[in-house]
Protein backbone atom coordinates (compact mmCIF):
# COMPACT_ATOMS: atom_id res chain seq x y z
CA UNK A 1 0.00 0.00 0.00
CA UNK A 2 2.68 2.29 1.27
CA UNK A 3 3.99 1.70 -2.71
CA UNK A 4 1.16 2.17 -4.64
CA UNK A 5 0.58 5.60 -2.54
CA UNK A 6 4.26 6.88 -2.94
CA UNK A 7 3.40 5.71 -6.79
CA UNK A 8 0.53 8.25 -6.86
CA UNK A 9 2.19 10.92 -5.62
CA UNK A 10 5.83 10.61 -7.99
CA UNK A 11 3.30 10.19 -11.14
CA UNK A 12 1.35 13.45 -9.83
CA UNK A 13 4.40 15.67 -9.06
CA UNK A 14 5.85 14.25 -12.94
CA UNK A 15 2.18 15.55 -14.16
CA UNK A 16 2.22 18.82 -12.19
CA UNK A 17 5.77 19.40 -13.67
CA UNK A 18 5.08 18.70 -17.64
CA UNK A 19 1.38 20.65 -17.44
CA UNK A 20 3.61 23.64 -15.69
CA UNK A 21 6.29 22.75 -18.63
CA UNK A 22 3.58 23.14 -21.40
CA UNK A 23 2.02 26.22 -19.30
CA UNK A 24 5.40 27.94 -19.26
CA UNK A 25 6.49 26.66 -23.17
CA UNK A 26 2.94 28.28 -24.25
CA UNK A 27 3.47 31.41 -22.67
CA UNK A 28 6.53 31.97 -24.68
CA UNK A 29 4.68 30.87 -27.82
CA UNK A 30 2.06 33.33 -27.23
CA UNK A 31 5.02 35.98 -26.78
CA UNK A 32 6.41 34.81 -30.02
CA UNK A 33 2.89 34.79 -31.86
CA UNK A 34 2.35 38.39 -30.71
CA UNK A 35 5.67 39.68 -32.02
CA UNK A 36 5.15 37.68 -34.83
CA UNK A 37 1.59 39.20 -35.36
CA UNK A 38 3.35 42.75 -34.76
CA UNK A 39 6.28 42.50 -37.25
CA UNK A 40 3.35 40.84 -39.80
CA UNK A 41 1.29 44.54 -38.70
CA UNK A 42 4.86 46.59 -39.51
CA UNK A 43 5.43 44.85 -42.93
CA UNK A 44 1.55 45.43 -44.35
CA UNK A 45 2.21 49.11 -43.52
CA UNK A 46 5.36 49.17 -44.97
CA UNK A 47 3.93 47.45 -48.16
CA UNK A 48 1.77 49.85 -48.12
CA UNK A 49 4.29 52.81 -48.16
CA UNK A 50 6.22 51.12 -50.52
CA UNK A 51 3.74 50.82 -53.26
CA UNK A 52 3.27 54.42 -52.90
CA UNK A 53 6.31 55.40 -53.66
CA UNK A 54 6.52 53.54 -56.63
CA UNK A 55 2.81 54.18 -57.84
CA UNK A 56 4.70 57.90 -57.50
CA UNK A 57 7.77 56.78 -58.80
CA UNK A 58 5.87 55.77 -62.34
CA UNK A 59 3.60 58.52 -62.28
CA UNK A 60 6.82 60.52 -62.81
CA UNK A 61 7.91 58.17 -65.40
CA UNK A 62 5.17 58.62 -67.16
CA UNK A 63 4.79 62.31 -66.93
CA UNK A 64 8.54 62.57 -67.81
CA UNK A 65 7.97 60.60 -71.55
CA UNK A 66 5.38 63.21 -72.17
CA UNK A 67 7.17 65.77 -71.93
CA UNK A 68 10.47 64.19 -73.58
CA UNK A 69 8.67 63.36 -76.34
CA UNK A 70 6.97 66.71 -76.69
CA UNK A 71 10.75 68.07 -76.26
CA UNK A 72 11.65 65.44 -78.98
CA UNK A 73 9.02 66.70 -81.35
CA UNK A 74 9.32 70.40 -80.72
CA UNK A 75 12.91 70.19 -81.54
CA UNK A 76 12.42 68.15 -84.97
CA UNK A 77 10.04 71.02 -85.82
CA UNK A 78 12.67 73.70 -85.17
CA UNK A 79 15.12 71.23 -87.13
CA UNK A 80 12.79 70.86 -89.79
CA UNK A 81 12.45 74.92 -90.24
CA UNK A 82 15.99 75.47 -89.91
CA UNK A 83 16.43 73.35 -92.92
CA UNK A 84 13.65 75.30 -94.59
CA UNK A 85 15.24 78.26 -94.14
CA UNK A 86 18.53 77.73 -95.67
CA UNK A 87 16.47 76.52 -98.82
CA UNK A 88 14.93 79.56 -98.80
CA UNK A 89 17.64 82.01 -98.54
CA UNK A 90 19.08 83.34 -101.95
CA UNK A 91 21.01 86.28 -102.96
CA UNK A 92 21.41 89.13 -100.17
CA UNK A 93 19.04 91.62 -100.09
CA UNK A 94 21.73 94.42 -99.96
CA UNK A 95 23.26 93.33 -102.87
CA UNK A 96 20.20 92.73 -105.29
CA UNK A 97 19.20 96.51 -104.12
CA UNK A 98 22.63 97.97 -104.72
CA UNK A 99 22.24 96.12 -108.44
CA UNK A 100 19.02 97.79 -108.98
CA UNK A 101 20.07 101.27 -108.29
CA UNK A 102 22.86 100.38 -110.68
CA UNK A 103 20.85 99.46 -113.43
CA UNK A 104 18.69 102.43 -113.04
CA UNK A 105 21.54 104.98 -113.38
CA UNK A 106 22.35 103.04 -116.50
CA UNK A 107 18.55 103.87 -117.20
CA UNK A 108 19.31 107.84 -116.18
CA UNK A 109 22.98 108.52 -117.89
CA UNK A 110 21.13 106.59 -121.35
CA UNK A 111 17.74 109.14 -121.41
CA UNK A 112 19.92 111.42 -120.52
CA UNK A 113 22.01 111.18 -123.43
CA UNK A 114 19.44 110.45 -125.94
CA UNK A 115 18.28 113.85 -125.01
CA UNK A 116 21.19 116.10 -125.00
CA UNK A 117 23.77 113.97 -127.26
CA UNK A 118 22.69 114.25 -131.61
CA UNK A 119 22.90 110.56 -132.55
CA UNK A 120 22.21 108.80 -135.72
CA UNK A 121 18.80 107.38 -136.13
CA UNK A 122 20.28 103.72 -136.26
CA UNK A 123 22.51 104.68 -133.10
CA UNK A 124 19.50 106.33 -131.17
CA UNK A 125 17.55 102.86 -132.02
CA UNK A 126 20.01 101.30 -130.29
CA UNK A 127 20.16 103.57 -127.29
CA UNK A 128 16.73 103.49 -127.07
CA UNK A 129 16.39 99.30 -127.43
CA UNK A 130 19.19 99.54 -124.30
CA UNK A 131 16.84 102.06 -122.42
CA UNK A 132 14.32 99.15 -123.08
CA UNK A 133 16.09 96.40 -121.94
CA UNK A 134 17.10 98.21 -119.12
CA UNK A 135 14.37 99.40 -118.26
CA UNK A 136 12.99 95.60 -118.62
CA UNK A 137 15.64 94.47 -116.14
CA UNK A 138 15.16 96.90 -113.34
CA UNK A 139 11.61 95.56 -113.45
CA UNK A 140 12.96 92.30 -113.39
CA UNK A 141 14.97 92.53 -110.55
CA UNK A 142 12.36 94.90 -108.55
CA UNK A 143 9.79 91.83 -108.98
CA UNK A 144 12.52 89.35 -107.45
CA UNK A 145 13.28 92.10 -104.67
CA UNK A 146 9.39 91.99 -103.65
CA UNK A 147 9.29 88.70 -103.78
CA UNK A 148 12.92 88.24 -101.81
CA UNK A 149 11.23 90.46 -99.16
CA UNK A 150 8.48 88.42 -98.98
CA UNK A 151 10.93 84.82 -98.11
CA UNK A 152 12.96 87.59 -96.02
CA UNK A 153 9.71 88.03 -93.87
CA UNK A 154 8.67 84.47 -94.31
CA UNK A 155 12.16 83.94 -92.42
CA UNK A 156 11.76 86.16 -90.14
CA UNK A 157 8.78 84.34 -88.89
CA UNK A 158 10.28 80.95 -89.67
CA UNK A 159 13.17 82.29 -87.21
CA UNK A 160 10.74 83.82 -84.41
CA UNK A 161 8.92 79.59 -84.66
CA UNK A 162 12.22 77.90 -84.23
CA UNK A 163 12.94 80.21 -81.60
CA UNK A 164 9.40 79.96 -80.11
CA UNK A 165 9.74 76.16 -80.65
CA UNK A 166 13.36 76.09 -79.23
CA UNK A 167 11.77 77.19 -75.65
CA UNK A 168 8.86 75.49 -75.74
CA UNK A 169 11.35 72.36 -76.24
CA UNK A 170 13.30 73.77 -73.52
CA UNK A 171 10.69 74.02 -70.83
CA UNK A 172 10.11 70.80 -71.97
CA UNK A 173 13.91 69.78 -71.15
CA UNK A 174 13.49 71.09 -68.15
CA UNK A 175 10.64 69.53 -66.85
CA UNK A 176 12.02 66.22 -68.20
CA UNK A 177 15.12 67.23 -65.66
CA UNK A 178 12.69 67.77 -62.68
CA UNK A 179 11.15 64.55 -63.35
CA UNK A 180 13.56 62.44 -63.74
CA UNK A 181 15.14 63.79 -60.04
CA UNK A 182 11.76 63.50 -59.13
CA UNK A 183 11.11 59.57 -60.01
CA UNK A 184 15.00 58.97 -58.77
CA UNK A 185 13.77 60.33 -55.39
CA UNK A 186 11.33 57.99 -55.08
CA UNK A 187 12.74 55.01 -56.90
CA UNK A 188 15.07 55.60 -53.76
CA UNK A 189 12.55 55.80 -51.66
CA UNK A 190 10.34 52.37 -52.74
CA UNK A 191 14.10 50.70 -52.39
CA UNK A 192 15.00 51.44 -49.10
CA UNK A 193 11.27 50.24 -47.55
CA UNK A 194 11.86 47.42 -49.72
CA UNK A 195 15.14 46.72 -48.01
CA UNK A 196 13.27 47.92 -44.60
CA UNK A 197 10.39 45.17 -46.20
CA UNK A 198 12.65 42.26 -46.98
CA UNK A 199 14.23 42.45 -42.90
CA UNK A 200 10.73 43.15 -41.44
CA UNK A 201 10.02 39.56 -43.41
CA UNK A 202 12.76 38.01 -42.35
CA UNK A 203 12.40 38.46 -38.64
CA UNK A 204 8.19 38.18 -38.96
CA UNK A 205 9.49 34.18 -40.47
CA UNK A 206 12.05 33.66 -37.90
CA UNK A 207 9.49 34.50 -35.04
CA UNK A 208 6.89 32.28 -36.30
CA UNK A 209 9.33 29.18 -37.49
CA UNK A 210 10.33 29.70 -33.20
CA UNK A 211 6.50 30.19 -32.53
CA UNK A 212 5.66 26.82 -34.62
CA UNK A 213 8.73 24.77 -32.60
CA UNK A 214 7.92 26.01 -29.68
CA UNK A 215 3.83 24.64 -30.42
CA UNK A 216 5.54 21.48 -31.13
CA UNK A 217 7.15 21.39 -28.23
CA UNK A 218 4.12 21.90 -26.31
CA UNK A 219 2.19 19.55 -28.53
CA UNK A 220 5.00 17.14 -27.31
CA UNK A 221 4.93 18.15 -23.61
CA UNK A 222 1.13 17.59 -23.34
CA UNK A 223 0.85 14.25 -24.98
CA UNK A 224 3.54 13.18 -22.27
CA UNK A 225 1.58 14.95 -19.71
CA UNK A 226 -2.12 12.86 -21.00
CA UNK A 227 -0.46 9.66 -21.10
CA UNK A 228 1.12 10.53 -17.10
CA UNK A 229 -2.57 11.79 -16.51
CA UNK A 230 -3.82 7.97 -18.03
CA UNK A 231 -1.44 6.77 -15.52
CA UNK A 232 -2.31 8.89 -12.59
CA UNK A 233 -6.04 8.01 -13.18
CA UNK A 234 -5.56 4.29 -13.39
CA UNK A 235 -3.57 4.39 -10.03
CA UNK A 236 -6.25 6.55 -8.65
CA UNK A 237 -8.97 4.10 -9.38
CA UNK A 238 -6.78 0.95 -8.01
CA UNK A 239 -6.36 2.81 -4.81
CA UNK A 240 -10.36 3.44 -4.88
CA UNK A 241 -10.74 -0.13 -5.61
CA UNK A 242 -8.43 -1.26 -2.83
CA UNK A 243 -10.12 1.65 -0.33
CA UNK A 244 -13.69 -0.11 -1.15
CA UNK A 245 -12.15 -3.45 -0.57
CA UNK A 246 -10.71 -2.60 2.47
CA UNK A 247 -13.53 -1.13 3.79
CA UNK A 248 -16.10 -3.69 3.00
CA UNK A 249 -13.61 -6.37 4.39
CA UNK A 250 -13.47 -4.18 7.69
CA UNK A 251 -17.17 -3.77 7.62
CA UNK A 252 -17.87 -7.52 7.35
CA UNK A 253 -15.47 -8.15 10.38
CA UNK A 254 -17.49 -5.75 12.59
CA UNK A 255 -21.01 -6.85 11.78
CA UNK A 256 -19.90 -10.23 12.27
CA UNK A 257 -17.92 -9.24 16.24
CA UNK A 258 -21.24 -7.49 16.62
CA UNK A 259 -23.42 -10.69 16.07
CA UNK A 260 -21.17 -12.80 18.29
CA UNK A 261 -20.11 -10.74 21.42
CA UNK A 262 -23.01 -12.80 23.04
CA UNK A 263 -21.41 -16.25 21.86
CA UNK A 264 -18.38 -16.88 23.70
CA UNK A 265 -16.68 -19.38 20.56
CA UNK A 266 -17.60 -17.01 18.14
CA UNK A 267 -16.86 -13.48 20.39
CA UNK A 268 -13.10 -15.28 20.75
CA UNK A 269 -13.99 -16.26 16.88
CA UNK A 270 -14.57 -12.74 15.86
CA UNK A 271 -11.78 -11.26 17.90
CA UNK A 272 -9.34 -13.62 16.13
CA UNK A 273 -10.86 -12.19 12.62
CA UNK A 274 -11.19 -8.98 13.85
CA UNK A 275 -7.26 -9.08 14.87
CA UNK A 276 -6.42 -10.54 11.66
CA UNK A 277 -8.06 -7.96 9.77
CA UNK A 278 -6.44 -5.48 11.82
CA UNK A 279 -2.82 -7.07 11.16
CA UNK A 280 -4.35 -6.58 7.44
CA UNK A 281 -5.84 -3.29 6.83
CA UNK A 282 -5.12 -2.18 9.85
CA UNK A 283 -9.32 -1.00 11.36
CA UNK A 284 -11.23 -2.58 13.59
CA UNK A 285 -14.32 -1.59 15.28
CA UNK A 286 -16.18 -3.49 17.81
CA UNK A 287 -19.69 -1.51 19.42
Amino acid sequence: MPKKISELQSAELKLRALLNKRDEINEQAAILRSERDSLNAQKIGLQDQMNAARDKRDAFVAEMRVHKKRRDQLQAEAKELIDYKKKMKGKPMGDLKDEIRGVERQVKEMILRQQTVPLSIPDERKLLEAIKTKTTEVDKLKKVLAEQDKVFKEIKDVDRSIDALFREADKSHAEVVRLSDEQHKAHEEATSFMKELVALRASADKKHQEFVKLRIDADGVHQKALELRGKVLEIRREKRMEQVEEDRAVRDVNIAAKRALDDKDKREKAIDDALATLLKYGKLEIG
